[in-house]
């Protein structure tokens, strides 16, 4: 058996199994992560024991449990009035769920043979930063805070050129008018920065590097599958490249970055023990900046451009 934890709309996974169906003939296994829900029907682990499978793929294994936000009066043997008290006791009980979620996710099933991780949905991506730098891959000038004036001494630093960087990307698909609204980087100008107060909400802010191009990595198991973007040449994708022209797409092709960097690459993603993900970097006029991982990020749009065939390769993976 192949057991994938995903999630109900990922396409990626689609084609996987696409490919499974034809190179292997044994049970495959979808498990869609999106909530672990609190149902009526049985519910059952065996704490010491897991299922023996062929293979394991966290595809994207960033279930949330759904939070309780009433516990019912009939669980309680005596009326509570206390609010502070009635708080408490579902933060522990939403705590409790988390913790038989994530033991679920990692332990129910067992595999020698695992690509990405139970547990490694996303990345501390100030903790990549600093390990990708003690390695000898250059990152953006950076910093955190929440003072106006070390942020103007920032801009003035960089010669007044600095993006925000949001870290927990909020992604909300709106049904009703097939719409999605989603967090960019964005370019900072010193108006908006006048208009803050003294002292804000703590923010991630870099130097916005002069790129050449984008270079999008993807990452499986020692193996590093290149494209080049050529996002600089629009306007509308210059800071951010995910904020897609479709009437005027930029141009992809595939890239070979140099072989002390993909090593480099390889010490980094031992460093953060991933044998799957998504890298971004830029090149600049004279140097590679690291910008970030995602271990689940999306990469049919490198396989596509660059005829890599990665959903066959990781299919590949899965059964051997």
């Amino acid at each position: 058996m192949i057991v994938i934890y995903t999630e109900d709309n990922d396409i990626t996974t689609n084609l996987v199994i696409d490919w499974l169906s034809i190179l292997y003939d044994g049970e495959i296994k979808r498990l869609n992560t999106d909530f672990f829900r609190m149902s009526k029907e049985d519910y059952f682990l065996d704490i010491s024991e897991s299922i023996g499978v062929k293979s394991i793929w966290y595809r994207r294994p960033g279930r949330k449990p759904l939070p309780i936000r009433m516990i019912p009066e009939r669980l309680f043997s005596e009326n509570i009035a206390n609010r502070d008290l009635e708080s408490r006791l579902m933060h522990s009980a939403n705590k409790e769920i988390e913790n038989i979620n994530s033991y679920d996710i990692t332990y129910k099933y067992k595999a020698e043979n695992v690509l990405g991780g139970a547990l490694k949905y996303e990345v501390n991506k100030f903790d990549v930063l600093r390990i990708a730098h003690s390695i000898g891959i250059d990152i953006p000038k950076s910093i955190l805070t929440n003072s106006k004036s070390k942020l103007i001494d920032f801009f003035n630093e960089c010669n007044g050129e600095i993006i925000s960087k949001m870290h927990d990307m909020l992604l909300c698909d709106i049904n009703e008018t097939h719409c999605t609204y989603a967090t960019y980087t964005e370019k900072i100008e010193l108006s908006f920065i006048n208009e803050l107060p003294d002292y804000f909400f703590i923010g991630h802010f870099q130097e916005k590097l002069e790129k050449a191009y984008e270079i999008r990595v993807f990452y499986l198991d020692g193996e590093l599958y290149s494209m080049a973007m050529f996002s600089q040449k629009n306007q509308r994708t210059t800071v951010d490249f995910r904020r897609y022209d479709r009437k005027r797409m930029n141009r992809r092709v595939p890239y070979q970055l140099p072989s002390t960097l993909e090593d480099r690459i390889r010490l980094l993603m031992k460093e953060l023990n991933l044998n799957c993900a998504s890298l971004d970097i830029v090149k600049t006029k004279d140097k590679y900046v690291f910008l970030e991982v995602n271990p689940v990020g999306q990469f049919g749009f490198v396989s596509g451009a660059c005829n890599y065939h990665l959903h066959k390769k990781i299919a590949e993976y899965l059964i051997r």
